[in-house]
């Protein structure tokens, strides 16, 4: 095809979005739009953005990423977006000799810096060397922004700049080897003992991992709960959920909240330092766990809640495994060798016809994995030898551990999708 012909094509489809764009647009703003309707209208805008740029300037836009990460980092690190966001108060503008003295930074090197922050969006730039926040500054000085930026980007950067390498000289290997990951190599440690051995980026992490589920649906305001509580035993020393690796047990506080007369017990397991600094949060018991080990909180071998009746009554024995075993954003760190070695030491203390399995994670599409998830999956590829895995891998590696998909349930389809699984029947 010639290039004249491209540019025709290119043309039509450009005006055949710029259409849909505006009819996505009106339904946009006149009523509360979806999930789905949010993706929709940034697709269309991010085609139009690909079908108008060169090809150069695609390239150009991807090369320059880095710089403009550096500088986003740095400009975090002086504080300018609570300047911004202070000064917004009041409606007024900052200088970049204001800045300057806030920080201590050089005023030129302010100048260079807010160059970039207002092209990628994060203020306002109304005169020279002059900013003002926007809508997008206040972002940057809650956690998801602020903790985000400083944690992640020394986290993953000097592991990212080296993984060309990594995969060079390993053979461009797929990394499945945890201990053996492009992390370890770069920088002689895991993601884990990087994080453990600094209070300060252990805190902007947690705080980061916190605010990114602010504002989301929970797995129990997509997953049908009702299905766990039909058949749950009636038992006031039976366990309902154990949540899994649940940090701080923000999940399950507000699974509390919102079902404050569900049977049973609530129990967060996370590694004994978790444990330790989690605070005491009402309904909920805490149990220092690595899962690496067989599941404490399981039930007799052999019972089976189907066909255990004497006189039209259930015997429940006295010990009874959990109706759920949960795992929110845990399996994506681990290569799959690691997830069922977790699966395996979980089923060995679910009841096969009781207990279900809950895993909240990323279920990528088998085409057009949109770019964050797409990312991540590097990320996690290059700290840990982690996977975000497509609905194919999840089955894959469920089945390897004897469990079978129950179903998997999907609300945003940007965010993790609720899977649930039961082992599977001998």
């Amino acid at each position: 095809m010639s290039s004249l012909d491209n540019g025709q094509t290119n043309a039509i489809r450009i005006l055949a979005l710029a259409e849909t764009l505006a009819k996505i647009s009106k339904d946009y703003v006149s009523s509360r739009h979806t999930p789905e309707e949010h993706l929709q209208l940034l697709s269309a805008i991010r085609e139009i953005q690909l079908l108008v740029e060169t090809p150069t300037e695609t390239v150009l836009r991807l090369i320059y990423q880095p710089p403009q990460n550096a500088a986003l980092r740095t400009a975090v690190e002086l504080g300018v977006f609570s300047i911004l966001s202070a000064r917004s108060q009041g409606k007024s503008m900052v200088t970049a000799t204001e800045i300057s003295s806030e920080t201590g930074a050089d005023r030129a090197l302010i100048v260079r810096l807010m160059r970039v922050m207002s092209a990628l969006g994060l203020c306002s730039n109304p005169k020279p060397e002059v900013w003002s926040a926007n809508e997008k500054t206040a972002v940057m000085v809650q956690p998801t922004g602020k903790d985000g930026v400083s944690c992640l980007y020394d986290l993953s950067v000097p592991t990212l700049a080296k993984l060309p390498e990594y995969l060079h000289l390993h053979g461009y290997k797929n990394p499945k080897d945890y201990s053996r990951s492009p992390m370890q190599w770069a920088v002689g440690e895991s993601q884990f003992e990087w994080l453990a051995r600094d209070q300060k980026k252990q805190a902007l992490f947690d705080s980061y991992m916190s605010s990114r589920r602010q504002g989301k649906p929970s797995w129990f305001e997509t997953y049908p709960v009702q299905d766990l509580l039909d058949g749950a035993i009636q038992r006031e020393d039976a366990v309902f959920i154990v949540d899994v690796g649940g940090n701080h047990g923000h999940d399950l506080q507000k699974f509390n909240e919102m079902f404050p007369t569900v049977p049973g017990r609530l129990v967060l397991q996370d590694l004994p330092t978790v444990i330790k600094s989690a605070p005491r949060l009402e309904g909920l018991e805490t149990m220092a766990y690595s899962f690496y080990d067989p599941q404490p909180i399981k039930g007799e071998p052999s019972w089976n809640p189907q066909n255990k009746m004497l006189h039209g009554k259930q015997l429940i024995p006295k010990s009874i495994g959990a109706r759920a075993y949960t795992f929110r954003a845990i399996f994506h760190d681990w290569p799959d060798h690691i997830c069922r070695k977790i699966l395996t030491n979980t089923s060995s203390a679910m009841e096969p016809t009781y207990s279900k399995l809950i895993i909240i994670d990323f279920v990528l599409p088998d085409t057009d994995v949109p770019l964050f998830q797409a990312s991540l999956d590097i990320q996690m590829m290059s700290i840990g030898a982690g996977v975000e895995r497509s609905e194919t891998q999840w089955r894959e590696l469920l089945h390897s551990a004897g469990f079978e998909i129950v179903r998997i349930c999907r609300k945003n389809p940007g965010m993790e999708a609720v899977i649930e699984a039961v082992p599977m029947s001998v």
